[in-house]
């Protein structure tokens, strides 16, 4: 199962570029700064995501070892400390039924990452989670709800084999925070997929159901409205950093394969799961570093001997530079803050984001252009 991060398909969220000194995007008049999320697990950033400079941010990213099928968990939030504004995002609602029902498994087990719990219908099951969620706020009301064709396909989701079409679901309410008024919007896509096996007793179908791209924005009553390009510029922000993907899908075969492994020797599923968690948890940086050298020989023979990984690049991004070809010193990095960078080959620089800036004419020397590294 891929991993998906959640975006709003607003044409009026777009972020514009900053004007200025500011490279980041800016919303609504708001400047957006990035903020690393960390893989604590792994030691290693997930990905970045820009939120307003005075906001406070969480991202956090766990693994379960045991949850072979689904083994990360990624959730994070963004809150302004000036008042209740605020945007969030769920880990995946994920769940698992049997046909003919599972009659072993007690409802609410969880199973390689899925839950066991019977289909639901998708509103039904994004207002469930708004409850158990919201559950201890005061005033809980259901505003409103709206269905969102146009979701499935701006998060990615509708690529994925299914047989239910994936719906873009939206449910609007209203409670009481700190003594004030709010309102709150939740978005989710549901997914639905049956699997068929053929076994010993006949044919049976597995049944995974749930919601991905789980989010939601919340303001004070009255201005969720007009604070919506921002809370949606924030979501649509996310970058992944591809050295921990590239990571995340060789973690996912080792799990695999081990725990196929594991099966092969008379463990119950359950009892599979638990073994290989219990191995890799005592053994994470052994496994870690020697998928990271199989990763490293991977792109050494891979190599055309051109152009930048796009890890590095991603390093660039998370520091806030540009890695720049100088014509007199090979490479050299420089703030993004600005997009166009001169240099005098005496190891001076000058830098600005207006296209027509030419220090050759208000300044003595000889000042050459400097391009991206590419």
């Amino acid at each position: 199962m891929a991993i998906i991060f959640a975006c709003v398909p607003l044409a009026h969220a777009q972020p514009r570029p900053a004007s200025g000194n500011a490279k980041g995007p800016v919303v609504a008049g708001e400047k957006l700064s990035p903020r690393a999320i960390q893989d604590t697990t792994q030691r290693l950033p997930f990905g970045v995501m820009a939120v307003p400079a005075s906001w406070n941010f969480d991202g956090r990213l766990n693994w379960n070892y045991g949850h072979v099928e689904l083994p990360v968990i990624f959730s994070c939030r963004a809150q302004n400390p000036a008042n209740e504004e605020a945007v969030y995002s769920y880990p995946q609602e994920a769940y698992y039924e049997l046909n003919p029902p599972d009659r072993m498994t007690p409802i609410g087990q969880n199973a390689l990452g899925y839950t066991h719990l019977a289909p639901m219908p998708p509103m039904q099951m994004l207002a469930r989670f708004i409850q158990r969620t919201r559950r201890d706020v005061a005033g809980l009301k259901f505003v409103g709800y709206k269905d969102l064709p146009g979701l499935p396909k701006a998060m990615k989701v509708d690529q994925y084999k299914q047989d239910k079409p994936p719906m873009g679901l939206g449910i609007k309410v209203s409670y009481t925070l700190n003594g004030r008024p709010v309102e709150e919007e939740f978005y989710a896509v549901s997914i639905h997929n049956t699997v068929p096996y053929n076994g010993p007793q006949g044919r049976t179908y597995q049944i995974y159901w749930g919601t991905v791209a789980l989010f939601s924005f919340r303001a004070p009553a009255g201005t969720l409205d007009q604070r919506r390009p921002v809370f949606a510029a924030i979501v649509k922000s996310f970058r992944p950093n591809p050295a921990w993907q590239a990571r995340y899908q060789a973690v996912q075969q080792y799990l695999n394969e081990e725990f196929t492994r594991n099966l092969q020797k008379g463990y119950t599923q359950i009892a599979a799961a638990a073994a290989l968690s219990r191995q890799i948890s005592a053994n994470n940086d052994a496994m870690i570093a020697n998928i990271d050298r199989q990763l490293a020989q991977s792109r050494t023979s891979s190599s055309s001997g051109g152009g930048r990984s796009s890890s590095a690049k991603f390093d660039d991004y998370i520091r806030g530079v540009d890695t720049l070809d100088d014509p007199y010193y090979g490479t050299t990095q420089l703030s993004n803050r600005n997009q166009f960078h001169w240099t005098d080959g005496f190891g001076t620089y000058r830098s600005s984001n207006d296209a027509n800036y030419n220090p050759n004419q208000s300044e003595v020397g000889n000042w050459t252009p400097m391009t991206p590294t590419r």
